[in-house]
């Protein structure tokens, strides 16, 4: 078998910038910034908590809304009511959504090419919530929301005089609330980023509520007040106002990460990449109202688990644990569990459901992935995509690309790359490749090795990935390296789609982007494109023919043509792309062979006699 034998000069990682996303109504993509929020599947469903107020926007009655008649004529809505926009996004899947929701559409409002209007536009509580006998409480509602540039949505707590009377501060984008101690901002993202659909919102309102008066907390309205210019929408659905819990220990998120993988944490390694030692960690923050002590986090994985300890963790503070772990990992899914407890909320208690966070990840044979989609715990997946259709300039020519640390020399066969449910065309073209990081960050495009150009198919798009091969397996030495796909949909008419894994932060160069014409830009997610390591892919078995013997069609849609010229007897055995035999049959003349109950895929097959051996990598449609 031939092999390419490539090493790297230069493996340096320098951090780009954020890439100018369009405006469009495909995928989101988050950048470099992310949430603190956290998606609603991955919150405790046995969390009990004392509601003191709650609406699901059935009524609209509840509500009173209201712009600034000086700045636009923008609404909200209360109903079912989908975005309208040129550029709309999703409605909100809410756990009420059946009786409404709450949205203000800024998309719609600016039209397809949007407005200068600084919107001002806000939703109040119709009538006062009594928090007298209340002095630590939290606002918390479901979400749908993605910012596009020039914009910011508040929650504001009205304060009124016992009759009503409210005095609501003016504000814009550009707000300084530093001084506002009853102005809050819920959603902290990045341009053109987005929550799930839904997110969980909890902010603590407390501090609004310090020195009001009896007559003063009696009288509290919850305003949702949302200003900026031709965004996107803003969904609100089941709003709460609840008592911060005395005691409410969390565990916000996990990792466990190489050590010598410079923070990126991989969704699959393979087994002769691993490290031999790791860092294993979580961040544990204090929801509740009292200080916590002896805080204890404890992850595990089954076949080895760590603790380490806080001896006080103040209410409202955060804290990242960590522990340095020597590990022998062999191929197979791991699963772990991270729980944070203290002597105030041990297991058991009424809020300890979000004391828990799961993490997960697989030691394979010959898949490299940087995401973890199939992998993650059920619920945690966070999902977006990247193509074609992302950004200006980007429709021909954009470069994806994903960080790998490859710890010895490894054969590399191929690169597989995820596609998204929606938004593939058939007919554009990827080129995969392997590329230099240092020339990566240069501008400069060159492949240290590429595939041959790739037409997108309609049965890659509706199997949901693409398997590029390289004609001949490629011998990289260790180093760091980016697999990288190029991707053409001559004018966004066959767009190209990959899915993008935000599940797990990632460092800013995780990931990358090249806009031609423009420049190299972080992404800090882990964008679906994955390295095949290792020869048992077929690349390039194909070599030694046996005389008299050919194999056709490739690709076939499950039948497959054998030849035997000179009436040997051939013995043939088919192998699936993980070396399990799904047939053998041993024939002395031309056969034919059925392969197509078998499913879409690739195989080898091997054809032997006295004369020799010939192996074909084949391509089931």
């Amino acid at each position: 078998m031939k092999k390419i034998y490539l090493s790297l000069l230069s493996v340096a990682i320098i951090s780009g910038l954020n890439a100018q996303y369009k405006k469009s109504e495909g995928p989101v993509a988050r950048s470099i910034e992310r949430s603190e929020v956290k998606p609603i599947a991955n919150t405790a469903v046995n969390q009990q908590k004392t509601v003191i107020y709650t609406n699901t926007f059935s009524n609209p009655a509840d509500w009173v809304i209201a712009h600034d008649p000086t700045a636009c004529s923008l609404d909200w809505q209360i109903g079912q009511i989908d975005c309208a926009g040129s550029y709309p996004i999703a409605s909100i899947l809410s756990t009420s959504a059946s009786d409404g929701w709450a949205v203000v559409d800024s998309d719609a409002y600016g039209g397809a090419t949007g407005g200068s209007e600084v919107e001002d536009s806000w939703l109040t509580m119709a009538n006062p919530v009594d928090l007298t006998a209340y002095p630590n409480v939290v606002v918390e509602f479901e979400t749908q929301y993605r910012r596009y540039n020039y914009e910011q949505p508040y929650i504001v707590v009205g304060i009124g005089d016992g009759a009503g009377n409210v005095t609501w501060p003016d504000l814009d984008p550009d707000t300084d609330i530093s001084t506002l101690t009853n102005v809050f901002k819920p959603l902290d993202i990045a341009n053109s980023a987005a929550t799930g659909n839904p997110e969980l919102i909890q902010v603590n309102i407390s501090s609004a509520l310090v020195g009001l008066t009896p007559t003063e907390l009696a009288d509290i309205y919850i305003r949702f007040h949302w200003t900026g210019t031709w965004g996107y929408a803003w969904f609100v659905d089941d709003f709460k106002i609840i008592e911060q819990p005395d005691n409410d220990v969390q565990t916000t998120t996990a990792y466990i990460v190489g050590e010598n993988n410079n923070g990126v944490e991989y969704g699959r390694t393979p087994a002769n990449h691993v490290d031999a030692n790791y860092f294993m960690g979580a961040n544990v923050f204090n929801f509740g109202a009292n200080d916590q002590t002896n805080v204890v986090m404890t992850g595990d994985f089954g076949s080895f688990s760590n603790s380490v300890s806080v001896t006080v963790l103040t209410a409202g503070a955060d804290t990242t644990v960590e522990t340095t772990e020597a590990l022998t990992l062999t191929t197979g899914l791991y699963e772990g569990d991270y729980t944070s407890v203290s002597d105030q909320e041990t297991s058991g208690a009424s809020t300890f459901g979000n004391n828990l966070y799961e993490r997960n990840f697989e030691i394979t044979t010959d898949i490299y992935s940087q995401d973890g989609i199939g992998v993650h715990p059920a619920g945690y997946d966070d999902l977006t995509s990247l193509g074609t259709s992302s950004f200006t300039g980007g429709e021909d020519g954009l470069v994806l690309a994903t960080l790998y640390h490859v710890k010895q020399a490894e054969d590399v066969s191929g690169i597989r790359i995820m596609l998204t449910s929606t938004g593939n065309t058939a007919g554009g073209e990827i080129i995969a490749s392997l590329k230099d990081t240092a020339a990566f960050w240069a501008g400069d495009m060159t492949n240290l090795v590429e595939a041959n150009t790739y037409t997108v198919t309609q049965n890659d798009v509706d199997n949901g990935y693409v398997d590029i091969f390289f004609d001949q397996v490629v011998n990289v030495n260790a180093g760091i390296y980016y697999a990288a796909v190029e991707l053409y949909s001559f004018g966004n008419t066959s767009d190209i789609r990959v899915l993008d894994d935000r599940t797990v932060p990632q460092p800013a160069d995780a990931s990358a982007i090249y806009i031609p014409g423009a420049q190299s830009y972080t992404n800090g997610t882990a964008i679906a494109v994955r390295m095949l390591v290792g020869n048992g892919w077929g690349v390039g078995v194909n070599e030694n023919a046996i005389e008299g013997v050919s194999i056709f069609p490739n690709p076939s849609e499950g039948i497959i043509n054998i030849t035997n010229h000179n009436n040997d007897e051939n013995t043939i055995v088919v192998y699936d792309v993980i070396g399990k035999v799904v047939m053998t049959q041993v024939v002395t003349s031309t056969t034919t062979i059925d392969l197509s109950s078998n499913g879409t895929g690739i195989y080898l097959v091997e054809v032997s006699n006295s004369n020799g051996k010939t192996v074909e990598r084949v391509v089931i449609k």
